[in-house]
């Protein structure tokens, strides 16, 4: 793993895979880091999770997604992207966690964690596509770090007749919602919104509606959590306090990009947006640090996806092989 590398990629979903790709098939020496396994952030997904996106808006490197559906579900979209990993021969190490950026480029030092210790790593150009999953917003308020408190659910056997209350009125919680509904959970949503998100995906705002109408899944609109119990959470709606019972609390307000990578390398953030401040080619305020999807735009996730986010890296990775070419053909 020794030696110059042409780029490093932090970042093993498809925002990275993509961007791998593109600086392979260019000829450059290319290394995708992921502190977890590959497609880490799918992997922890629910397992029923079906795409917003059509599966051909999903492609990177040209390779056609095969879907029994024109939306392709979790599992389908964890075998497409690991068979494009490896049909491409992409050099991808897992568990193997970027602890830090120094330098600048032609001349990165990539920290790491690993199984067998720390170290580090040479780069002339490094891109970072962490994303957003492993950083939701929180609460902020007493309680929210008791054990059953849970910022997404994986399979909804776990909460099989259990009081469980859903915090949020997007997509995510939408969809849990009503997953956990159909696993046998009791389930009450509570949003500080008068209404659920508009913009829910079309499938299941009248799905939510119709539950929600027949009393299958309780809703509290204008309601604030001000704390969570053992046992119990306590909301603020306009009436005054009230108190649920709580074997569980789901939380699904919104994430912020995981970028601490970024911060520590010493990249400049705009003060009003707190995003890092990027060219048009996704280079950050430090030369030849660049970023790809969602790790650069702080708390605006929503406007960031797997079909924009591929070419964020797709225009990143040109850019690299374009400042490289020169060396290469002197």
């Amino acid at each position: 793993m020794g030696g110059m590398w042409d780029l490093i990629i932090v970042g093993a979903g498809p925002v990275g895979l993509s961007a791998a790709i593109e600086a392979r098939r260019a000829g450059l020496r290319a290394l995708v880091l992921e502190k977890g396994t590959l497609l880490n952030t799918i992997r922890r997904w629910p397992v029923e999770t079906v795409f917003f996106s059509e599966a051909r808006n999903l492609e990177i490197g040209g390779h056609p997604f095969p879907s029994l559906a024109p939306k392709p579900t979790r599992r389908e979209a964890l075998v497409y992207y690991r068979r494009v990993a490896e049909v491409e021969g992409l050099e991808v190490h897992t568990y193997t966690e970027v602890t830090g950026i120094g330098g600048s480029e032609g001349n990165f030092s990539v920290r790491y964690r690993s199984r067998e210790g720390e170290g580090s790593l040479e780069a002339r150009f490094v891109l970072v596509a962490t994303g957003y999953y492993d950083n939701p917003n929180r609460l902020g308020v007493p309680g929210e770090h008791l054990p059953h408190v849970r910022y997404g659910i994986e399979e909804t056997i776990s909460y099989w007749q259990q009081e469980v209350v859903v915090i949020g009125g997007s997509n995510s919680a939408v969809e849990a919602a009503l997953e956990l509904y159909r696993g046998g959970a009791r389930v009450t949503v509570v949003h500080h919104e008068a209404e659920i998100r508009p913009r829910v995906k079309y499938w299941l705002k009248p799905d939510f509606d119709n539950r929600v109408k027949e009393g299958s899944i309780r809703l509290l609109l204008g309601a604030r959590v001000r704390e969570i119990g053992l046992r119990s959470l306590t909301v603020e709606r306009p009436g005054g306090l009230q108190t649920l019972p709580a074997d569980f609390v789901i939380v699904h307000i919104g994430y912020r990009a995981t970028d601490g990578l970024l911060r520590q390398a010493g990249v400049r953030f705009d003060e009003q947006s707190d995003q890092p401040v990027l060219s048009e080619a996704f280079e950050t305020s430090l030369r030849g640090l660049f970023v790809a999807g969602s790790a650069g735009f702080g708390p605006d996730t929503r406007t960031v996806f797997i079909e924009n986010g591929r070419e964020h890296a797709r225009v990143a990775a040109a850019e690299i092989v374009r400042r490289l070419e020169p060396a290469a053909h002197p």
